[in-house]
């Protein structure tokens, strides 16, 4: 089954996530804590991979490498003080697109 992939949360985000993925593709999520990111994007090869900008500036270069060795969209967002609704808008383009570029590849 395809799937999207979270790194760390926040809360917000995950349910943004599920419901633009619910909305959008057939996809399912998962979640997932940063140090064991690799381990969940390695065995689900998601289409793509969301992670707040806090998480993403944890380690950058290691995100931007995951995403690109399964060839899965990296979605950076910010979340601080951003509600649901927001989230949930600006997401909702980017996973369309990163669902509709990773399935006209194969």
């Amino acid at each position: 089954m395809i799937a999207v992939v979270v790194i760390g949360g926040p809360e917000t985000l995950i349910e943004a996530v599920q419901r633009v993925t619910t909305m959008v593709t057939n996809a399912r999520v998962v979640t997932t804590d940063i140090a064991s990111a690799a381990t969940h994007v390695a065995r689900e090869r998601p289409f793509a991979i969301v992670v707040s900008d806090e998480v993403y500036a944890f380690d950058s270069a290691e995100f931007d490498a995951l995403a690109r060795d399964v060839r899965a969209a990296l979605v950076v967002l910010p979340t601080e003080s951003v509600p649901l609704r927001t989230l949930q808008e600006r997401l909702t383009p980017l996973v369309l697109d990163a669902f509709r570029e990773h399935f006209n590849e194969e």
